[in-house]
């Protein structure tokens, strides 16, 4: 199993999608967000961060679920809906809790696929970015930017709500050509924390027990 754009998998690695490229088909004020957004997050040189994904229907059944990602590079780790994934920008490991067993796969990206570790640079992801103005949420004010994407994918627009204090992502909504509306919100976010390169492989003997199909032969 591959991180790909999917209903399960894209959600946490979306929670931080943006685009940072200028064209004229963007507006010029979201393009300038969106620059100071990438910058912020560029200058990180880890991340960790909690996240809540809601996901409600075009028949308004809402559900939520939460997990975790950790950043480094082109390294990443996720622990979300009973998985946890490790990526060392080679191979990818995918541990499936339920069923006590883990894929090793190489590490490939497929065309219109978003994966953790280009989530903050998305600059090949292309988007007409509008800005729709300010949001005031709990006394903050929140800058709503629209995406829509330029090629065909299952999804008709994106919109990030930015923290316009500190130019920090707190949430995307990604709307579906069903109707259905998946909201992605920060709960918390850590930067700059010390992580070993091998907390981003699967260690087979802290997970003894553990079946392991390996893919890469």
């Amino acid at each position: 199993m591959k991180f790909q754009l999917n209903k399960t998998t894209l959600l946490a690695g979306a929670i931080f999608l943006f685009s940072a490229s200028a064209n004229a088909q963007s507006d010029a004020k979201a393009t300038a967000i969106l620059q100071k957004v990438s910058k912020l997050y560029k200058s990180y040189t880890t991340i960790k961060a909690t996240f809540t994904v809601t996901t409600k229907t075009a028949a308004g059944k809402s559900t939520s679920s939460s997990g975790t990602v950790w950043l480094k590079g082109n390294k990443y780790k996720l622990d979300y809906a009973g998985q946890e994934i490790f990526c060392n920008s080679k191979f990818v490991w995918t541990y499936n809790k339920t069923d006590n067993e883990v894929t090793k796969e190489i590490f490939k990206v497929k065309d219109n696929s978003i994966t953790p570790n280009d989530i903050f640079t998305i600059y090949n992801k292309d988007f007409k970015n509008a800005y729709e103005g300010p949001t005031v949420k709990n006394g903050k004010t929140y800058e709503v930017i629209k995406m829509v994407p330029k090629k065909k994918v299952n999804y008709s627009y994106l919109k990030l709500e930015i923290d316009k204090s500190t130019n920090k992502i707190t949430s995307l909504i990604q709307h579906f050509k069903n109707g259905t509306d998946v909201t992605m919100s920060v709960d918390t976010m850590t930067p700059n924390t010390a992580m070993a390169d091998s907390f981003f492989e699967w260690d087979a003997k802290s997970h003894p027990g553990v079946s392991e199909i390996d893919l890469t032969k």
